[in-house]
């Protein structure tokens, strides 16, 4: 830590060296339109069951959406795909359009994922200024090719298959 930062400064900086993979969640709305919201906090819990879980932040714009949803998908996106990432981060761009998402065990998920996930809410809970929601894993679809990577506040790419 600089002499000038805060402890919340420094603690974002350090987390900002964890390079990590990028993903767009999925829900319905109360009104049925689907929201995406760009995640990277996404990690695998266990195997058996299959667990994963991500993170929501408390003011987020989509939080009753996220935090309120039974069912849910993850798009693990490709190195191509910064622009869907960068779109998804917005709240005022997080509707998923007609012919944008494709069904995966009855749950809606992007169509370009790297990898999808379709996945239930298994168990939520409060930590700090998130609400960390555990999934279970319904299905799952893998395609090749490289995936996108954030890391330092910019995106990259894995730049293997």
């Amino acid at each position: 830590m600089t002499a000038e930062s805060t402890p919340e400064q420094a603690y974002r900086q350090a987390m900002a060296a964890f390079a990590t993979g990028v993903t767009v969640v999925t829900a319905p709305a109360a009104d049925g339109a689907l929201s995406g919201m760009t995640v990277n906090s996404l990690t695998s819990v266990s195997l058996e069951p299959r667990l994963l879980l991500w993170c929501l932040g408390d003011a987020s714009a989509r939080y009753r959406t996220f935090a309120e949803a039974e069912l849910w998908g993850v798009s693990i996106l490709a190195d191509e795909a910064e622009s869907t990432a960068r779109r998804f981060a917005r709240a005022a761009t997080q509707d998923v359009a007609d012919g944008e998402s494709e069904l995966l065990a009855g749950v809606r998920v992007l169509r370009q994922g790297l990898a999808q996930l379709a996945c239930r809410t298994h168990h939520k809970m409060q930590a700090g200024d998130h609400l960390i929601i555990v999934g279970e894993v319904l299905d799952v679809r893998v395609r090749a090719g490289a995936a996108l990577t954030f890391y330092r506040g910019g995106y990259g790419s894995t730049g293997a298959d």
